[in-house]
């Protein structure tokens, strides 16, 4: 009967606080560098907000995209 109440298959792991706050952060740092990358892009070829916005879309599609992953890894 203990072997049975040790089995680390049978509990799910709990997630730390840490690990939250780090899908946050990846979530937060993926759309800040797309809308950093596009503004410098928009500075160089001098096409006003269109790069800085087509940024800001892709970055949030990835984050989306990891926050899906990560989810799905944990269930």
């Amino acid at each position: 009967m203990e072997n049975e109440s040790e089995k680390p298959s049978a509990k799910k792991p709990e997630k730390s606080p840490m690990a939250m706050a780090g899908a946050g952060f990846e979530f937060v740092s993926s759309i800040a560098l797309f809308v950093v990358g596009g503004y410098y892009l928009d500075d160089y070829l001098k096409t006003e907000p269109l790069w800085l916005l087509i940024g800001f879309f892709l970055g949030f599609l990835y984050a989306f995209y990891s926050l899906i992953k990560r989810a799905k890894e944990n269930e």
